[in-house]
């Protein structure tokens, strides 16, 4: 029966984006953007902020974090530009499905000798979390796509039976490219992830986050 209302078609892409929580995005950086990323943000290690939780913690807005050991380093201006770039913005848009997607700004992660972040949902204001490797050997990320909108009581008991960073059937690991130009995009708001400890001196991984209106 025609109801006199508009179709709308879901795009391949959302459909996609919808099952998996994750993209590839190919040649994202531009020639040189890379190492200058590398660079600034080697010269900005001095503002590293540690960011230490012992504890778990579930908040209203339904964010979830297990505890974490690591380190922030603010955006500088390479980042910034980055993560404010209109053509990536539009690239990450058509790429998840996303048509109001806005951007949100970023940090980088720093990661010494046997830190990490355990189970943890990314902030609601992150409906796209977008990782760069700017070292190489970082471990893959922890990834637990059939947990998509878990209650947070779910999983606290989660890590109840399974430990800080699960393994096993169902759990996965996604990986953020070092210096290929590509960028791995991620829901990280509602899909469970974490990082096991690092067995490196030094990890670094850039991030910018883009919120779906």
């Amino acid at each position: 029966m025609d109801t006199g209302q508009p179709v709308i078609e879901r795009s391949s892409a959302r459909t996609a984006w919808e099952k998996t929580g994750t993209v590839l995005v190919p040649d994202a950086l531009g020639p040189g953007r890379f190492e200058d990323l590398v660079k600034e943000t080697h010269d900005r290690l001095d503002l590293a902020t540690p960011h230490v939780r012992d504890e778990m913690s579930a908040h209203r807005d339904g964010s979830f974090a297990a505890p974490f050991h690591c380190a922030f380093v603010p955006a500088g201006p390479v980042l910034e530009a980055l993560a404010y770039d209109r053509q990536l913005w539009a690239v990450v848009r058509e790429a998840t499905g996303l048509p109001r997607l806005v951007p949100r700004g970023g940090a980088v992660v720093v990661y010494r000798k046997g830190d990490f972040q355990g189970v943890h949902f990314d902030s609601v204001r992150a409906s796209v979390t977008v990782g760069v490797a700017l070292t190489e050997g970082l471990p893959p990320m922890g990834w637990a796509p059939h947990l998509r909108d878990a209650h947070p009581d779910a999983l606290a008991r989660l890590c109840a039976d399974h430990g800080l960073f699960p393994k096993g059937e169902g759990f996965r690991t996604l990986n953020h490219e070092f210096g290929g130009g590509s960028l791995r995009a991620f829901a990280g708001y509602n899909v469970p992830h974490w990082r096991p400890p690092y067995p490196g001196e030094l990890g670094l991984l850039a991030t910018f986050s883009y919120l779906d209106l």
